[in-house]
């Protein structure tokens, strides 16, 4: 077998957390929050629904120098807008805070679609978003520094 440049760790699907965000409630925010509340310490979240608008960010170039937000695009979606999908994932720093990378597939109000990364506090429901959930047993997800990307990424680690 040929050697794989990556990171890996073997777990399972522990419990799944089912939930209807209500308007106003912001996306990630809401997630993270239920995230705690559950004492969840890294998984899966997966969201469709309607937001009131959107900030997503995604890379504009290959040349990043010394700061990966010096390639970055940030674009704002005034709502109403349609996530058609959200999935992500989440991971718990050495403090105990939960740090969630999640994209998301977002249309506008003509049908124009952009995906990135979604940023927390931009994404408020609109009408509703439904979330599930499902955290990791066995494994957990770690924010470690990249020396590369001079960038902390959720690294997976057998627990």
């Amino acid at each position: 077998m040929r050697e794989v440049r990556g990171h890996a760790a073997i777990g399972k699907v522990g419990r799944v957390l089912a939930v209807r965000l209500l308007p106003g409630q912001d996306v990630i925010e809401g997630c993270i929050e239920l995230i705690k509340a559950n004492d969840l310490r890294s998984g899966t979240v997966t969201a469709i629904g309607s937001l009131r608008a959107a900030k997503i960010v995604w890379a504009k170039t290959m040349d990043f120098g010394d700061d990966p937000m010096d390639a970055a695009v940030f674009y704002e979606m005034q709502g109403p807008v349609e996530m058609g999908v959200a999935h992500g994932v989440f991971g718990t720093d050495e403090d105990g805070q939960v740090v969630m990378h999640i994209h998301a597939l977002i249309m506008d109000k003509e049908g124009n679609m952009r995906c990135g990364n979604l940023m927390p506090g931009s994404a408020p429901v609109f009408a509703t978003v439904e979330v599930t959930i499902q955290e990791f047993e066995g494994l957990e997800l770690k924010p470690t520094l990249d020396p590369e990307w001079k960038h902390k990424f959720l690294h997976p680690v057998t627990v």
